[in-house]
């Protein structure tokens, strides 16, 4: 139990899917969702049912377009959960107060909705993960790097990068106020673009594909020494994407 501030969060009924962006975390978290104990956020932009990958063609998430295994969190009653801190960090550069202020209050409250175990795909670290969330189960998520940074480019790197986090973030905050500053130039910029204005103070273009590839490449190898790290810890599932035994997870999520 996590509390504090008449907050009483179960962290025994939270998954956490830990993955390095483009390795899959949104399609193992499906499959999770699956599972008769299991919570599905289930809504026609997000699939009816975790495995109706097809509803990408027609939902208003933008993220589909591009990776059609990602979802929402958004509960049967419409409520909307916060991103972990991970997608957020940008705005809001300090996790104990977003986690105690945001995020555990509204989990708390989904958590009166359903007794099921609820799943957050994050790129925070295990490490991380068991800092704030205690005994939570955890996923954490190997992979290829070469693969991953090669899909990261195809993928992530063509998310639509304007998110304001509504209720969230005030209108005044400094890093949505300079996103909106790019979107005067580029409506509707992507993640690279950040990364170019970022580094180059302009769009992205081709000239710094290669650039761009070398930095995200050298992330996803240091990325991954951290999370073979954590394969000693016994308190944590550590999967490959390529080829997940989901016997071994499903034996690990029973024993908790």
């Amino acid at each position: 139990m996590i509390m504090g501030s008449f907050i009483i969060l179960d962290e025994s009924k939270l998954i956490f899917v830990s993955f390095e962006k483009g390795c899959g975390g949104h399609s193992i978290a499906r499959t999770l969702c699956s599972l008769p104990n299991v919570y599905w956020y289930s809504n026609k932009n997000n699939g009816i049912h975790p495995w109706n990958i097809a509803s990408a063609k027609t939902s208003d998430i933008r993220q589909r377009r591009v990776a059609p295994k990602h979802f929402d969190r958004e509960m049967e009653n419409g409520d909307r959960l916060p991103p972990m801190y991970d997608y957020i960090q940008d705005y809001i550069n300090d996790i104990d107060w977003y986690l105690r202020a945001i995020f555990y209050p509204a989990i708390e409250k989904a958590q009166r909705q359903t007794s099921k175990m609820l799943v957050f795909p994050t790129h925070l670290t295990t490490f991380q993960l068991r800092q704030y969330f205690g005994t939570s189960a955890c996923l954490n998520v190997l992979y290829d790097p070469l693969k991953a940074s090669k899909r990261y480019i195809t993928t992530v790197s063509k998310f639509p990068a304007y998110v304001k986090f509504n209720g969230i973030v005030p209108k005044d905050n400094e890093y949505l106020k300079w996103l909106e500053s790019i979107s005067t130039i580029k409506p509707k910029f992507t993640v690279a673009d950040v990364w170019a204005m970022k580094n180059h103070n302009t769009l992205y273009s081709k000239k710094y594909e290669e650039e761009y590839y070398n930095e995200i490449s050298l992330q996803m190898d240091d990325r991954l020494a951290i999370r073979k790290g954590a394969e000693r810890d016994s308190t944590v599932c550590t999967i490959h994407q390529d080829n997940i035994d989901w016997k071994k997870v499903k034996t690990y999520l029973n024993s908790l």
